[in-house]
């Protein structure tokens, strides 16, 4: 059995201290954020598969994202940003999109670049993500969503973003990124980062400053 079937075993088994054992095993050789993408995404997407192919139950699956919460929760408490930054990110998912686990791990990645982040989880209402915007005034708006027929939400969202805060970053992550392409579907200055590498690489290359941050 390999890692990722291996890690999606002990999460449906509710095992979280095999889990987190292997976990620090593979970030022991590679990094926290690379394990996310190599690793823990590749295993809850396994569990989603047999979720949709009627393999596993409901209340499977609600276990296994409830063992991945809790180590994802576990590991942002060992976050020692190196610098902090005089930034903050606002992320959500989209309205009606329950999915939040890639949404904790975006999180994370900009913690550990040291920015200030606020997390309003999956299903956000779009007037209240607009509630939102005024009152943190981000420096970036992250967007994260699983399903494709969360498109239309993802693209209400955006193109009130950009008429009511034009110059307002907006980052798109998820699923869906895999799923479609985003490029033909939101205006051009939306960023659309298809893993957690390529959300890093952005990050210290300035994000939309395109200048070094970290």
């Amino acid at each position: 059995m390999n890692k990722i079937d291996q890690l999606a075993s002990l999460l449906l088994e509710g095992d979280e201290e095999q889990a987190m054992q292997l976990i620090q095993e593979a970030i022991a050789k590679t990094s926290t954020h690379q394990m996310m993408n190599d690793l823990l995404t590749p295993a809850m997407q396994r569990i989603g598969q047999l979720w949709e192919n009627n393999e596993i139950t409901v209340a499977d699956e609600h276990l296994a994202t409830a063992i991945c919460d809790f180590i994802l929760s576990k590991l942002d408490i060992q976050i020692r940003p190196e610098k902090r930054q005089e930034k903050t990110v606002l992320l959500m998912g989209v309205q009606d999109e329950e999915h939040y686990i890639g949404l904790k791990m975006v999180s994370s990645v900009f913690k550990q670049h040291g920015w200030r982040v606020r997390y309003l989880g999956p299903n956000m209402p779009e007037t209240h993500a607009l509630k939102a915007i005024e009152r943190w005034n981000p420096d970036v708006i992250a967007i994260s969503a699983a399903l494709v027929h969360r498109i239309m939400a993802i693209q209400s969202l955006v193109l009130k973003l950009k008429e009511e805060y034009p110059a307002l970053p907006v980052v798109i992550g998820g699923r869906i990124t895999e799923l479609l392409d985003l490029h033909t579907l939101l205006p051009s200055n939306v960023y659309i980062m298809p893993s957690l590498p390529a959300l890093e690489e952005w990050i210290t290359q300035g994000g939309p400053n395109g200048k070094k941050i970290s």
